[in-house]
């Protein structure tokens, strides 16, 4: 979605004289109410702005004067057109603030030709005066404009020796690429990848997304990974694996043309230490699409603002990076049955939009999410059409404990044909994935501190050892099972 130029030119019709604008990303929003502005009124028009640190009608950069003051000489010194404050939500509960906004909306309700704009990247607006103030979300830059900022930046001087380099698919590769971020932000990382080069080819794009990566992260809730992770080196597991190469072809034109929806989501359910998160980062190698794990222990922390307003930025910020893989771990720790006993905490606010969200969205998000306790989910979320499926992930058979050998011993640079698989599975039944990982690692260290070649033998005594996960929670791992008989698919064939 690009800037909501027409929404905003609709409310600018309709006389809405009081308007805030969510974003982050100020000076993206102030050139755009620029040109905005220019459309609306022609080449004479100015964008009128303040900030609590300039002292309005004065070059005065100073602490020492009363914010309100200044917020009071702005709204009545400009007589026609937009003012732009930066600031305002700071001061926005204070009596004569309320006051003064109170009176413009009053005197400015209908086509006065005059018109406030507040843009804060956290929603914060007194019960007092909320029917005064219409919401506008601002979304970040979709493709065409992400194309229009790598267009801009390749027009600067330093970049003329690297601009007739770039192809067309290697322009659309750097657009994808950037998503996700503002345009301030793009630009940046821009300038960053380009500085110095006299060449550009692939390299450039991991370049922009380590870019991204290091951006995204500043989000504090959301993580870009790099995954890479094969899906065929993922033992057992045969369902979950067909089902996604099935649904592997939906983001391609052919499949929009022949009427395949794209999918919306996918929840993986079972024991610990069974492959649940690594699928979930299979998928984005798989699907050759971002993977973003979204923190929900961050959104809650209360560090950056409601958690409310956290998460619908996260959100927005997905969106933005689209098409891309969400990946939410151990949903149930942010969104559970707690979250229906009230409409009053942010849990329910939550809870309820991200229902709406699962439900409505058209953006390519594939939701990837796992979980430990699906019984405290609420049933909302499990029913059809929030998820495509729900796959149950139990403790790999025998044949998948070989397979699963065998992929961690060819990773360890060891040859498989060299071990006897067959008893390695036998005698590891009732051992998670992770529980046979860690045995080849441990009967790796033995084998090297012995001065020796790793055997079968150590790799008996390593799995032997380890007190499985099976054991100690048998009743929670029973108590899964029997949910899951008739709930969900098994993700591993009989």
């Amino acid at each position: 979605m690009a800037f909501p130029g027409n929404q905003l030119k609709t409310l600018i019709g309709a006389g809405y004289p009081i308007i805030y604008l969510l974003s982050r990303d100020e000076s993206y929003v102030e050139n755009s109410l620029k040109e905005l502005g220019k459309d609306l009124y022609g080449d004479q028009f100015e964008l009128t702005s303040w900030d609590s640190f300039r002292e309005f009608g004065t070059e005065n950069n100073h602490n020492n004067y009363d914010p309100t003051d200044s917020i009071h000489k702005v709204l009545e010194s400009i007589d026609r057109g937009f003012i732009l404050f930066k600031d305002l939500q700071f001061y926005i509960k204070l009596p004569r603030v309320l006051r003064q906004l109170k009176d413009f909306y009053n005197s400015h309700t209908g086509k006065s030709g005059k018109y406030l704009f507040i843009i804060s990247s956290m929603l914060n607006i007194p019960e007092d005066i909320e029917k005064e103030i219409t919401v506008v979300d601002i979304p970040l830059p979709d493709l065409e404009e992400t194309k229009g900022v790598l267009d801009r930046v390749l027009k600067q001087p330093q970049n003329s020796s690297i601009s007739n380099m770039f192809t067309p698919e290697l322009s659309h590769k750097c657009a994808n690429a950037l998503l996700g971020l503002g345009a301030s932000e793009m630009e940046l990382a821009l300038n960053r990848s380009f500085y110095g080069k006299n060449e550009i080819n692939n390299d450039t794009i991991e370049e922009l997304l380590e870019e991204k990566a290091q951006l995204v992260r500043k989000s504090g809730t959301l993580e870009f990974i790099r995954a890479g992770v094969d899906i065929n080196k993922v033992g057992g597991l045969e369902n979950l694996k067909e089902w996604l190469n099935i649904r592997s072809v939906a983001y391609s034109e052919k499949a929009k043309e022949f009427g395949l929806d794209i999918p919306k989501g996918l929840l993986i359910m079972g024991i610990s230490g069974c492959g649940k998160s690594l699928c979930a980062k299979a998928v984005s190698t798989a699907w050759n699409l971002p993977l973003l794990r979204l923190d929900l222990n961050q959104v809650y922390g209360g560090f950056m603002g409601s958690p409310e307003d956290v998460f619908r930025r996260s959100i927005k910020t997905v969106e933005a990076t689209s098409p891309c893989i969400l990946w939410i771990d151990e949903i149930e720790a942010g969104i559970t049955r707690s979250g229906e006993k009230s409409s009053d905490t942010p849990a329910s606010r939550i809870f309820g939009y991200f229902l709406t969200w699962m439900q409505e969205k058209t953006s390519p998000v594939f939701v990837a999410a796992t979980a430990n306790q699906i019984d405290l989910l609420p049933p909302e979320i499990l029913r059809k059409g929030r998820f495509d499926e729900i796959f149950f992930v139990t403790l790999p058979n025998k044949r998948e404990r070989r397979e699963i050998f065998e992929i961690h011993l060819r990773q360890r640079r060891k040859d498989p044909s060299q071990f006897d698989l067959d008893s390695l599975a036998k005698n590891s039944d009732g051992l998670t994935g992770a529980e046979i990982e860690q045995a080849v690692v441990a009967a790796l260290f033995e084998s090297f501190a012995k001065g020796k070649n790793l055997d079968d033998t150590e790799l008996i005594i390593s799995t032997s050892s380890i007190v499985p996960l099976s054991t100690t929670m048998r009743e929670e791992i029973s108590k899964l099972e029997r949910w899951a008989a008739d709930r969900a698919t098994k993700a591993s064939k009989n």
